[in-house]
């Protein structure tokens, strides 16, 4: 049979990897395709980071394809009593040979894709493959790193990335920018604070540690004595009431509890006048329970009540579960967030991506559980101070970083 020879046409595959472009290839094609060129394309991002780095690769079908025919079902193999010794150790042979060539094959492709893989890390100057190495020691998600090396790319010529100093310390100063850090809010009378978030992140010890910190300024600073009261409508965990009323014992601090709107509404028309700052702590609740989380949202509806709503997470949480939270817990108007428990991990990168990604600005950290210690405003240098391997110019960063203070 004759076949025509037709010119190949150029077609293009974008992949997040080389390797990918030419695994979705053979899926399609096998081996009947020639690769082209190919060149690396940035997709989406915000403000220069978290853009993602894909391979747009040229390609073309050996046409035209011929196609077999189908292979003749294979005779049904003789029963095993009617097989000679001879025979049967021949098949045995056989299907031993197969099995050898399969796993060359296996083996052989493998190695392509070891080898493409390789291929791929090697285009990298060694300078941006080390701190994309250092990142992910810190946790920083894979869209993050990605937008940080092609900063240094677009920041860095090929000579001045062989100073690895210089590179580090832009590095350092970029994860700095991408932290936001809440101002400090406006002292109307009464403040109310509102906490939310999910369960065990330490609301109710943080709501105490805000009013005693609340406290102990106006003191230190001369300042007449600051009116505080602190509200419980947690309705889920046991003790939750009891561990707030401790804590206001201590301060002398009023504590009321709320069940429902109408009890809030209640609380907050019959004080609001003789107080400085009102904090309420709330339930914690997964951020897949919508009923629970939406009902919390309708207590809080009060007029007039007008409250900053920190949201509440701790920093050991996983990358995804606090998209979740975050997206879950949006309808609360989320003024900041408390990163919480920041003594129980080594790595914040993971929380300072997607808080970075998410737009969202940090007001406090905890780092105990303490009261009224183990609290403080948020700042870029307790991030910076604490990234693994990076050397940081502390001198530099404090200045860098003042304004935030």
């Amino acid at each position: 049979m004759s076949i025509e020879k037709i010119e190949p046409t150029a077609h293009f595959i974008e992949k997040p990897t080389l390797k990918e472009c030419r695994e979705a290839l053979n899926q399609l094609y096998g081996d009947n395709y020639t690769l082209g060129d190919h060149h690396v394309v940035l997709k989406g991002g915000f403000f220069g980071f978290g853009q993602k780095q894909w391979i747009r690769a040229e390609y073309f079908v050996n046409e035209p394809r011929t196609v077999a025919a189908p292979p003749r079902p294979a005779a049904e193999p003789p029963k095993a009593d009617s097989v000679n010794p001879t025979d049967l150790a021949a098949l045995q042979f056989a299907m031993l040979n197969q099995i050898k060539e399969l796993k060359t094959s296996i083996g052989s492709k493998i190695d392509d894709m070891v080898s493409a893989s390789a291929a791929q890390a090697s285009d990298k100057h060694p300078a941006i493959q080390k701190i994309e190495e250092m990142l992910a020691e810190n946790e920083f998600t894979l869209s993050y790193i990605n937008g940080i090396s092609t900063r240094i790319r677009e920041h860095f010529s090929l000579d001045e990335l062989d100073d690895f100093g210089k590179v580090e310390q832009s590095v350092v100063d970029w994860i700095g920018q991408t932290i936001a850090i809440a101002p400090k809010p406006y002292r109307k009378c009464p403040h109310v604070i509102v906490l939310v978030g999910p369960t065990g992140v330490g609301k109710t010890t943080t709501v105490a540690k805000i009013a005693a910190n609340i406290i102990l300024d106006a003191k230190n600073s001369g300042k007449p004595p600051m009116r505080v009261r602190m509200i419980t409508v947690d309705r889920t965990r046991v003790g939750a009431e009891e561990q707030l009323r401790r804590y206001g014992e201590i301060m002398n601090v009023s504590v009321d509890k709320a069940e429902s709107a109408e009890d809030l509404r209640q609380i907050f028309d019959g004080h609001k006048d003789s107080l400085d700052a009102l904090i309420i702590d709330t339930s914690g609740y997964s951020p897949n329970d919508h009923e629970n989380i939406a009902k919390m949202c309708a207590l809080l509806d009060v007029p007039g009540l007008n409250p900053d709503v920190y949201l509440t997470v701790a920093a050991s949480t996983k990358p995804r579960d606090l998209v979740s939270i975050i997206q879950h817990y949006e309808p609360f108007n989320i003024a900041s967030v408390i990163v919480t428990k920041c003594d129980e991990t080594a790595s914040f990168g993971n929380v300072l991506s997607v808080l970075a990604e998410r737009h969202k600005a940090i007001a406090y950290i905890t780092d105990g559980q303490k009261v009224p210690r183990n609290i403080a405003r948020a700042s870029a240098v307790y991030f910076l101070t604490r990234l693994h391997d990076f050397k940081i110019d502390r001198v530099h960063i404090d200045d860098m970083f003042a304004g935030e203070k």
